[in-house]
């Protein structure tokens, strides 16, 4: 199989490689191409292309591993050149809307267009770092990074954009509980009770994550008042054990906006279910899904 790769950076050398020695023709196409990249191109017999458009036609399969700012004109340019059939895996980090439109396109093309986020540290794990993929051409895109022993997972019912969508979504929890795990650990280390708290966040070890998210949502929209309070409490004390304090009060925010609403328009049920609870917090809200 040719697979075109633009953007030969660490993103596009990462699976180049492994490509590479599994049997695939690889072709690079970077407008500022790096010395590694010139490397390898060499390697293979070859040079690392600077068009776009003298690249697509060659290829089977295109895939892209540019900056998510210019990923659709990029996509726009690939799609153009390619084959009724032929397969674009969109690795960038762009707007989910923005692959959308790309995928849709590729659709009236008749090209399959696949969306993979990748969930890790790619300077760490190489090609062993789990993807997540999802659009029209999944499966050939699977058995495609499984040649480079690459893990692509498919996003369930998922079409193009939602793999970009969850990567975002990912970032939001995962930097957000970054950010409060250093403003509560830096407390605890002052207070010389870092090894004590991890035994008390542990029950939470005992539940499932998805179970224990559910439980947040749920009871969220009914204790809101009460755990402001606790908010309230917490933010005193650190401030006054003199701790920087930045996660707290965006906490405090969200749960005074939850108190007022609650005070105006309470939960129907006292035992929401989370469905129950994201109506409730949409209608309070004033959003539409």
């Amino acid at each position: 199989m040719k697979i075109g790769i633009i953007g030969a950076g660490e993103v596009g050398l990462t699976y180049a490689r492994p490509w590479s020695a599994a049997g695939h023709d690889i072709l690079l196409c970077d407008l500022k191409p790096s010395p590694n990249a010139q490397a390898f191109a060499a390697d293979l017999g070859t040079q690392v292309m600077t068009s776009v458009a003298e690249l697509a036609p060659q290829c089977d399969v295109v895939v892209s591993c540019v900056f998510g700012t210019v990923s659709l004109s990029v996509a726009q340019q690939a799609l153009g050149g390619m084959g009724e059939g032929a397969l674009f895996v969109d690795m960038t980090t762009a707007d989910p809307a923005q692959i959308r439109t790309a995928a849709a396109h590729a659709a009236q093309l008749g090209v399959a267009y696949v969306d993979v986020a990748i969930l890790g540290a790619i300077a760490l794990t190489h090609e062993k770092t789990n993807l997540l993929g999802a659009g029209e051409g999944l499966e050939r895109a699977i058995a495609l990074f499984a040649s480079a022993g690459a893990p692509l997972k498919p996003v369930e019912g998922g079409a193009a954009g939602d793999a970009a969508a969850l990567k975002i979504l990912r970032s939001v929890f995962t930097k957000g509980l970054e950010a409060l795990t250093i403003e509560c650990f830096m407390a605890a280390e002052k207070q010389g009770v870092t090894h004590q708290l991890h035994e008390a966040l542990s029950d939470i070890d005992q539940a499932s994550l998805r179970d224990f998210l559910g439980a947040l949502i749920r009871t969220h929209v009914v204790h809101a008042p009460r755990r402001l309070k606790e908010v309230e409490e917490a933010e005193r004390q650190l401030r006054a054990a003199d701790l920087p304090v930045s996660v707290l009060p965006g906490v405090k925010d969200l749960f005074e906006r939850t108190t007022r609403q609650i005070g105006s328009s309470p939960v129907p049920t006292a035992s929401p279910t989370v469905q129950e609870a994201f109506d409730w917090l949409f209608e309070a809200n004033g959003l539409s899904r």
